[in-house]
């Protein structure tokens, strides 16, 4: 019998000097038996620590919807040498994270989420430690995937064979992660069905690699998918846990078994982190459900001697029964053993049923719990074991008999019958042996003060219950009442208590019957209490007591002693047994501008805390603190604290900005600030105080200055001074913090005026073969279509969807107020008659004639910017379409202008860069065939009526292509398409909705214009499937059909990120460089319009029809041109905000409920409703006000409106 395995004994360190050693040289050569934190992110600290490796590290997400992100991470990591660290949702990089980054000296961080799972505050957290960041995360799993794979490659790995699992399964990736990892294998992420195409380009672009690991059954990753591989090899078993076993065994040969890792496979987390330190020495990780699993037989007889199976994460995630099991080889018994060994009702509102083992599983154990033959709903805990379950109601059962019948899956284990009973006292005790007696200063009045407890039938604590409150107590001294919960206070009235040595106290309960009696020996000794102990200083956020800080409230942890010896907390008990001063409860405090009180603990008035307080006072150094607590008779108790000095900005250090600055540009400036303690600062309340030179003043000269940003922190902007020549010209900023006389300063070359430089053109966008016939494509600066963007000569994009120059005080490109001011992009249509050009305006509209050529940025008819031109074929032949960008203030060698800028005659000047297209418009007879894009991905079902706005958010929109006989796509004309079928009523095609290129229906044939809906399913089902069809009008005359088949599923959406939709097509409406600030004019914020683009669609207002709310927010209408939106896990913009208020700002100005606007110069004021409704505007030039948007998911955004 193979001898049971020893444990890790101890890390010897002999012979050398601890401050002479580098960190990597702790990490210790041998693995102890668990490596775990109290969090996720704690346990990978300690797996960190266990590698030894710094300098780098991969952050990812700990959240269940952001770890997918990295389950592909642990290639890389170990490639690089690089820890998994974790970072958990919210703006705040994780404490424990930062701590190990520091310690690690880590240099560059690779992140595995975009900013919508890991915020973009924490980025710049990272960067403001010195780190540089490397963003990884794609638009989904398999990007990032890929994306990892790519950044392989890039650093020089030597990738010849990928490994591959199925995108929608943790525990496949996680099985393959350490062997991958020490092969320096990429894990690739795949549907069932299809390969991604961010995967696939990875693979055609990449030709070394010649082989691969498929991971998992046909169940997971279909053969056909398998083929899509080069030379691939499949690993699998029945289940997820099999295909672990399996995957150890096909790898065993490259394995060690000198270590081995277990890890929960549900969580996944700590595996995802272990998978690099796993590679280190060659090990596998065991994936459990909370049993041992079968894997463990086998990697029980590969076991070395002295080999360590090391968990990783606490014993709530992996045991220590499983982490022996799987040492030992010892699995966990079939589930036919499985049996209950005891039904019981343990209180009024439970009831607890334990088993003879763990199940195997116990999401599959359920409960059928009656009463008198009617269903009972009650919620169920199980204890670490997995061998105990509680069934519990959130108030006290009925009275009765109940049958709790108990299956684990499909085995029934049996019916029980167990009566409650109604909530009875059955004991009650008097704790307290002597009574103690008080007396007030003020009043003289005399009290004495006694404690007690009850109990239930059950033998639960009833106190503090409502039963307790029905006990009559009595004394032959006095009266008594029950000031708190278990605490008796005696009112001698006229008598002194202390003429009696002794008291008796009866308390006696009519309703079970149930009394008791103690004779108590009056105490002589003042107060109430026999001592105290001050052990510490708390605070729920961690807080340093620091002078200056009201806001926020420390707590002193004690331990007191009543004069009976009990251990006790109540509040009248404390209050009376310590000597205070004032009507306040002060404690003795050595330091004036630190107070400490006895008050009711704020989560149980029955209970006292002892509060700790700062004033305002500003200190000059960190000054030593006593707080002292006495009792009448025990010894004093005291507490020693340093106040820390206030946190006051010791350096400011200015960074050299990422981006060019040119000539009259506002831009942000990069800042790092610390304070005394080297704690960062970044709130504006902080850094108010640092000086800059050159001082900004005004949009016309050089200077610096800071910004309150919306959340209240600061950023830093410089205004460049015009710069006139043909080179750069130095400009200087300093930053001065006058309490330390610390300077920071760095020279910013300001470029030459800005000038666009570069068109380019996207050729996804247009298709260069069309259907002759009246065939429609669109193209414009991304307001609706896309396609075109300029570049200025830093490589720099420019905005031609505004009408404004965003910036501070409407800062312009050389002297204009907007781009389109001074370039200008043209479309011509070449020689021919094979098509036609429109002007397309901003609100999607076009127009009525065709023009030779098309403007396609500035103002248009309707007034609004976003302008571009749809291209529309007319009969068979070919044509060029020119793009030209043009300078309309270009002069000749004498400095003349060409053309009249405001009225240019386009001949006359010289293009500054041209894309052209040639267009091929095909007869009917050269369309061959017919195609339909595949629907990859499931569509929500939301549709539970009548089609709304927002159900269209949700909705798929297939195009349908014509094909040449050599297969390319052609642009079919408007009018081909002659109907949309799907073949199961879970769905519906949208015939209202309009194609996002052509903005035409499908009743006029479009071919983009096929939306369809998923309806909502009955709760039994998890999505559906149907095909869709669509009828062709032929070139040939006949009619030809297309299908594609189409997923819907019930899984709700997330919200992934908040943003704000700003239209800077309407005159007025700027958006600033940071996205942050926001202009717009007073009429522009009409009263019924919302800020929001979908909220609260199921609140009683809304559905009731309240101000045409059900209308207005169901159908998407009345959209300000500055809204909220919230981006969900599916990619679209269809899910609700939580909220959206008004919130205060700078200067002091505060909001007063939802209701009043922060001005900077009038008494303007503006209201919404909490559905973000504006119901009143009296705004005027110079106002301001600050809005926040929190979604269901608790993601937040924050923008400033100013008003010109």
């Amino acid at each position: 019998m193979k001898k049971t395995k020893k444990a890790l004994a101890s890390l010897a360190i002999a012979g050398m000097a601890l401050s002479a050693v580098p960190y990597n040289a702790f990490a210790s050569t041998t693995v102890p038996t668990r490596l775990a934190g109290t969090t996720a992110e704690q346990t990978a600290v300690a797996i960190a620590d266990q590698t030894g490796w710094t300098g780098a590290a991969v952050l990812a997400s700990s959240t269940s919807y952001g770890m997918v992100d990295a389950l592909t991470a642990g290639p890389l990591a170990t490639f690089l040498k690089a820890p998994i660290l974790l970072q958990g949702a919210g703006n705040t990089l994780n404490a424990d994270t930062k701590a190990e980054l520091q310690k690690l000296n880590v240099k560059t961080v690779y992140v595995t989420s975009g900013t919508a799972v890991i915020s973009q505050s924490v980025l710049d957290q990272l960067s403001g430690m010195g780190i540089t960041v490397v963003s990884l995360g794609g638009n989904d799993r398999f990007e990032t995937s890929a994306n990892i794979a790519k950044e392989m490659v890039k650093l020089g790995a030597s990738v010849s064979k990928v490994a591959v699992a199925y995108g929608w399964s943790n525990q496949d990736a996680l099985s393959i992660a350490s062997i991958a990892s020490a092969a320096t294998e990429p894990i690739l992420l795949t549907e069932k069905d299809s390969v991604p195409p961010s995967v696939q380009s990875f693979l055609a672009s990449n030709s070394n690699i010649t082989s691969s690991d498929v991971i998992g059954g046909t169940g997971v990753i279909s053969d056909a998918v398998k083929a899509d591989f080069p030379n691939a090899a499949r690993h699998f078993g029945t289940t997820a846990y099999d295909t672990n076993n399996q995957v150890i065994q096909d790898f065993s040969s490259s394995l060690k078994f000198d270590n081995v890792y277990v890890a929960n496979g549900k969580t996944g987390i700590d595996a995802l982190a272990g998978a690099p330190l796993a590679a280190q020495t060659n090990s596998a990780i065991v994936l459990t459900d909370g049993t041992v699993p079968a894997a463990a037989t086998f990697v029980h007889s590969k076991l070395a001697s002295d080999g360590v199976v090391t968990a990783l994460g606490g014993t709530a995630v992996v045991s220590d029964n499983v982490r022996i099991g799987i040492e030992n080889g010892t699995t966990t018994p079939a589930q036919g053993d499985l049996a209950v060994t005891s039904v019981s009702a343990i209180s009024a509102t439970s009831f607890q049923v334990k088993f003879s083992a763990a199940p195997a599983d116990t999401s599959k154990v359920s409960f059928n719990v009656t009463n008198t033959g009617s269903p009972v709903t009650l919620s169920t805990t199980w204890d670490s074991t997995n061998t105990v379950a509680t069934l519990t109601d959130s108030a006290n059962l009925p009275e009765g008999s109940y049958s709790i019948d108990v299956k684990n899956d499909t085995t029934d284990l049996g019916t029980s019958t167990v009566a409650i009973t109604a909530q009875k006292i059955a004991k009650i005790t008097i704790n307290s042996s002597k009574l103690a007696v008080t007396t007030a200063t003020a009043t003289n009045a005399q009290a004495g003060y006694a404690t007690f407890t009850v109990q239930d039938q059950y033998g639960n604590d009833i106190t503090d219950s409502y039963l307790a409150n029905n006990i009559t107590w009595t004394t032959g001294v006095g009266s008594i009442t029950v000031p708190t919960h278990g605490v008796l206070k005696v009112d001698p009235g006229t008598t002194n208590l202390l003429t009696f040595s002794t008291v008796v106290i009866t308390g006696y309960d009519s309703t079970s019957g149930v009394s008791t009696s103690a004779t108590l020996n009056t105490s002589t000794a003042a107060g109430t209490l026999s001592g105290i102990t001050l052990n510490k200083l708390t605070s729920a956020n961690n807080a340093v007591l620091q002078a200056g800080d009201t806001s926020d409230i420390w707590y002193i942890d004690y331990t007191a002693t009543d004069l009976s010896g009990n251990v006790t907390n109540d509040y009248n008990l404390v209050k009376n047994g310590l000597i205070t001063t004032g009507n306040d409860y002060e404690l003795t405090s050595s330091n004036p501008y630190v107070h400490a009180k006895v008050v009711q603990d704020p989560n149980d008035s029955n209970k006292a805390a002892i509060q700790v307080t700062v004033d305002s006072t500003a200190i000059q150094m960190d000054m030593p603190v006593t707080i002292t607590a006495m009792t009448y008779g025990g010894s004093p108790s005291s507490l020693n604290l340093t106040l820390k000095k206030q946190a006051d900005v010791n350096t400011f250090t200015i960074m050299a900005p990422t981006a060019s600055i040119a000539s009259g540009e506002y831009k942000q400036i990069p800042f790092v600030a610390y304070d005394q303690d080297g704690n960062q600062l970044t709130k504006y309340s902080d850094l108010s105080g640092v000086v800059f030179s050159p001082a900004y003043t005004n949009s016309s000269t050089a200077g610096a200055k800071l910004v309150e940003n919306p959340d209240g922190t600061a950023s830093l902007w410089y205004q460049a001074a015009a710069n006139n020549t043909n080179q750069s010209q130095p400009g200087v900023i300093t930053a001065s913090v006058p309490e330390t006389g610390k300077v920071s300063t760095i020279t910013v070359n300001v470029q030459t005026a800005v000038k666009a430089n570069t068109l380019s053109l996207d050729s996804s966008v247009l298709t260069s073969t069309m259907q002759a016939g009246g065939a429609e494509q669109r193209v414009d600066f991304g307001h609706k279509y896309g396609g075109l963007s300029v570049l200025d000569q830093y490589g720099r994009s420019m905005d031609f969807t505004a009408l404004n120059k965003y910036g501070d005080g409407g800062a312009a490109y050389n002297a204009t107020t907007n781009p389109n001011d001074r370039f200008q992009v043209v479309a011509s249509a070449g020689a021919g008659s094979a098509l036609e050009l429109y002007q397309t305006y901003g609100d999607g509209s076009v127009a009525s004639s065709a023009s030779s050529s098309v403007v396609i940025n500035g103002v248009g008819t309707n007034g609004k910017g976003g302008e571009g031109v749809e291209i529309k074929s007319l009969v068979p032949g070919q044509q060029n379409v020119t793009f030209n960008l043009y300078d309309v203030q270009q002069k000749d060698s004498q400095g003349n202008l060409l053309t009249n800028p405001s009225s240019p005659d386009y001949s006359k000047l010289t293009p500054i860069d041209s894309k052209s297209v040639t267009f091929s418009v095909l007869q009917n007879t050269d369309i061959k065939g017919y195609t339909i894009d595949k629907v990859a991905n499931p569509i929500y079902t939301e549709v539970g009526g009548n089609i709304t706005a927002r159900d269209t958010d949700f909705e798929a929109n297939p195009h349908v292509w014509g094909t040449t006989a050599g297969g390319g796509k052609v642009v079919l004309a408007d009018g081909s398409i002659k109907g949309a079928y799907v073949d199961s009523s879970d769905f519906t095609v949208d015939t209202t909705n309009t194609g996002g290129i052509t903005q035409g229906s499908l009743s006029a044939g479009n071919y983009d214009s096929v939306f369809v809906a998923a309806k909502q399913l009955d709760p039994s089902k998890t999505g559906s499937s149907a095909n869709l069809t669509v009828t062709i009008q032929g070139a040939d005359g006949l009619i030809h059909t297309v299908t594609t088949p189409i997923t819907s599923t019930t899984t709700d959406p997330v919200a992934k990120s908040v943003g704000v939709s700003v239209d800077t097509t309407v005159p007025g409406v700027t958006l600033s460089a940071d996205k942050t600030t926001a202009t717009i004019n007073a009429s522009d914020l009409t009263v019924g319009e919302y800020l929001t683009r979908y909220i609260n669609a199921a609140e009683p207002d809304i559905q009731a029809g309240a101000n045409h709310l059900s209308t207005d927010v169901a159908n998407g209408k009345n959209r300000a041109p500055i809204y909220f939106y919230a981006t969900d896990s599916y990619g679209t913009k269809g899910m609700d905000l939580a909220s959206v208020s008004l919130v205060g700002n700078s200067n002091g100005l505060d909001a007063t409920g939802n209701t009043i606007a922060h001005t900077t110069t009038t008494n303007g004021s503006i209201a919404i409703d909490q559905y973000g409704r504006i119901t009143s505007n009296t705004l005027q030039s110079g106002d301001y006000f600050t809005v926040t948007a929190v979604t269901t998911s608790g993601l937040v955004q924050t923008i400033k409106i100013v008003v010109q």
